[in-house]
């Protein structure tokens, strides 16, 4: 290979080290470790992996439970493209589309098209992928971390295979971690004991890149061939209870918090799960769901607030980061409360589920064509700007078997 540099300069160049989550992901979906039901042998994705024929799909889980692993292995034989949604606008990745279809049609070669975090575009937005999914010209890997069902275009999802990851478990993170030391060879050169490696797993909560991201750390710290537990815990600064349990307990602590409107408190807990090593983003999109769920309406601003603040983090990153997290979460803790909007989410959803697919009511369709017109379609349908104060009283928009059906109450 040319280089653009002698020798000499070479040298003098440091060499780039990929971080340990990198450079131990696994190579064949054989060595990859955890969601056995989905990515095992028997699992329907595992089938899907090992015969070499993938359809779109979409992973939905935690983070750090394989799901970028797993695209990457599925796509192994392809030829890929990985885009990540934080720095990504709509407009590119309908460009990107557009070059692969296009080379798709002329070269025959379906490519993969990953798209980590997918739900960050909005369900408008991702209209972009449909037609290429649909055609079969492209292969569509989505990834996220949020429920798909609420974020993700409904026309999309029904192109698309869901498989469900869980968190890892402790024995899983533990083996990860075993896996790592004998692979890589930097971490050959320290001993690691059981106790070590078990304290780590479970202060992991689940998550195997943080698990990785721990071990390296605390191998870059240490200043004696044995690791030691001790010098763990100093590393990442935190108590031997912060596991699974402690996790859960804080963030219950936090929301009620805000709930109760005690900006201290809230502030309190939120401290001591960024002390702990907890996700800064995991508790921001926890603040996000709280302006919806908790304050409502009373103050909407609130919910911009909140996503004002996860996307100020996202862009400064830590500590700086962390005081703007924690404005939003004062705010949140004084704002006025309801939760009328959820509670009426409930009812509906609830009522949806009870009387299936009802028609909606002819006066309410759009007549696009002479057909509709004469079918009934907008007949007798009032526009309410024609009426006084914009509404026409007594006028009913709900499916005729719930017309009186109230979902929605103001506090």
């Amino acid at each position: 290979m040319e280089k653009l540099f002698g020798e000499e300069e070479d040298k003098k160049q440091p060499s780039y080290l990929p971080p340990l989550a990198e450079r131990v992901r696994p190579k064949t979906i054989d060595e990859f470790v955890g969601q056995e039901n989905v990515v095992g042998a028997g699992g329907p994705l595992g089938k899907m992996i090992r015969s070499g024929n993938i359809s779109s799909f979409l992973i939905y889980g935690p983070p750090g439970t394989g799901k970028t692993t797993v695209a990457m292995l599925a796509s192994e034989k392809f030829k890929k493209v990985f885009v990540s949604t934080t720095n990504s606008k709509i407009k590119d990745i309908r460009a990107l589309i557009a070059r692969m279809r296009k080379e798709n049609k002329f070269s025959g070669i379906r490519q993969v098209l990953i798209i980590d975090e997918i739900q960050h575009f909005n369900r408008k937005e991702q209209d972009a992928f449909l037609e290429a999914v649909e055609k079969g010209e492209i292969i569509l890997i989505a990834l996220t971390t949020e429920n798909p069902s609420f974020y993700i275009n409904s026309a999309l999802l029904s192109r698309l295979s869901v498989f469900v990851f869980s968190k890892l478990t402790d024995n899983e993170i533990e083996e990860i971690l075993k896996r790592a030391i004998v692979k890589d060879e930097l971490l050959k050169e320290k001993e690691f004991s059981e106790e070590v490696l078990k304290f780590i797993a479970e202060s992991s909560n689940g998550d195997a890149r943080r698990a990785l991201n721990t071990l390296e750390g605390v191998f870059n710290a240490a200043h004696s061939k044995k690791i030691t537990l001790e010098s763990v815990k100093s590393f990442l600064k935190k108590s031997l209870t912060y596991g699974k349990e402690q996790h859960y307990d804080l963030i219950s602590a936090f929301i009620k918090s805000m709930r109760g409107s005690d900006p201290d408190a809230a502030l309190y807990y939120f401290y001591r799960m960024i002390k702990a090593g907890e996700d800064p983003l995991y508790i921001g999109r926890r603040m996000i769901r709280f302006a919806a769920e908790d304050v409502g309406l009373k103050d909407p601003n609130a919910l911009v607030i909140a996503n004002s603040a996860f996307e100020g983090f996202q862009k400064t990153g830590p500590p700086e980061g962390y005081l703007i997290l924690a404005e939003a979460v004062v705010y949140l803790a004084k704002a006025r409360k309801s939760n009328a909007v959820y509670l009426a989410e409930k009812k509906i959803l609830e009522e949806i589920e009870r009387t299936g697919d009802l028609e909606v009511p002819k006066k309410l369709r759009n007549p696009v064509t002479k057909l509709m017109k004469s079918q009934g379609y907008g007949a007798g349908y009032k526009y309410p700007h024609n009426y006084p104060g914009h509404i026409v009283k007594g006028e009913k928009y709900l499916p005729k078997e719930i017309e009186n059906k109230k979902f929605y109450s103001e506090d």
